[in-house]
């Protein structure tokens, strides 16, 4: 059976937790770069706000629960329009989205709100983070203390047992 070496589990935590690290770091700049693009020309700003009310809202046909975006049915291609038609207006996405909302309720949101339980979903990856990184410094500790404790000697010696090592030994100079 082959046993792991602390130090091995150890640097195998970290490359992943570092893997996770990149990745979001990497999924927070293609955001930013993303949003920084959008803002650059009217005609691409109006197809992303149309697209976000698409992708945030649930149709309300009653077919199944999908995104205005992806449901194909005639409702959600005359909301589609009915958004089309308030953009073009100067209506904002929020406005759009809160006269919408009121009007089919907030079951129709498909963003989650930070709201009520919701509210572990957001936090659960820093917790998650949090306790790898816990997990890291102990198994880092108890590999350091395990290394001192491996160089000191496990017992003391009573000096009933050392007295009679000498003596022994003692008696093996006087022999030879």
């Amino acid at each position: 059976m082959k046993t792991f070496n602390p130090r091995s589990v150890e640097k195998i935590c970290f490359f992943l937790l570092m893997i996770v690290i990149s990745f979001i770091f990497v999924s927070v700049v293609t955001a930013q770069v993303q949003t920084t693009d959008s803002d650059t020309s009217k005609d691409f700003e109006f197809e992303s706000q149309l697209q976000e009310l698409l992708t945030t809202l649930y149709c309300p046909c009653g077919c199944v629960r999908e995104t205005n975006k992806a449901c194909v049915c005639a409702t959600a291609q005359a909301i589609e329009t009915h958004f089309i038609d308030a953009l073009t207006e100067g209506q904002t996405v929020e406005e759009i989205r809160t006269l919408y909302l009121k009007t089919y309720g907030s079951q129709f949101s498909a963003v989650m709100k930070a709201e009520g339980i919701n509210w572990l979903a957001y936090i659960m990856p820093a917790v998650i983070l949090i306790v790898i990184g816990g997990v890291i410094w102990v198994v880092r500790h108890q590999s350091r203390s395990n290394d001192i404790s491996s160089t000191q000697p496990d017992q003391q010696i009573s000096d009933e047992l050392q007295q009679q090592v000498e003596s022994e030994l003692e008696k093996y100079k006087e022999q030879n």
